[in-house]
């Protein structure tokens, strides 16, 4: 799959499932707020991933990172484009929903969502891992995993897998 780089007027910029996306999409505010602080403290984060179909660019992935750079007033984004249609980027899209549903079961202990940040983020040459986690469900998954942490016993080699 070809791809190019390339900072992209924000107005070009669409998605297919909002019309307008301040108020069809209620985004997940604290990842917005993150998103937010970086951009304004300058730190890396991977390009927004894109189809070109005429004069638009598509989003694939990077909903809330788009957001963010609305919020802020943004005029250009740093995009990848990928050859081929929105219609094409499906099995991408399935693929990203499916491991972040996973990643959510297992309490993001295996970090396999993202693999599209990662990959867009490796186009760069750079590395990326997304550090924002909502924090409420840290804290539960902190508080049950202490709760049922496993107790040695005297004589006890520890847990075998």
């Amino acid at each position: 799959m070809k791809k190019y780089l390339k900072p992209i007027d924000i107005k070009k910029i669409k998605s297919t499932w909002y019309e307008d996306i301040f108020t069809q999409w209620q985004p997940d505010q604290g990842y917005v707020d993150h998103l937010k602080k970086c951009i304004k403290e300058k730190q890396y984060m991977p390009p927004i991933v894109v189809v070109q179909e005429g004069d638009f660019f598509y989003i694939v992935n990077g909903h809330h990172r788009y957001y963010a750079h609305l919020v802020m007033g943004e005029k250009k984004v740093k995009c990848i484009v990928i050859e081929g249609t929105f219609a094409d980027s499906e099995p991408l899209r399935k693929a990203e929903v499916l491991l972040k549903e996973f990643d959510q079961k297992t309490g993001y202990r295996y970090q396999f969502s993202g693999y599209l940040d990662r990959w867009a983020a490796a186009a760069e040459e750079q590395k990326f891992i997304n550090k924002y986690r909502p924090t409420y469900k840290f804290r539960i998954y902190k508080f049950l995993k202490k709760i049922f942490k496993p107790r040695r016993h005297e004589g006890d080699e520890g847990l075998k897998i």
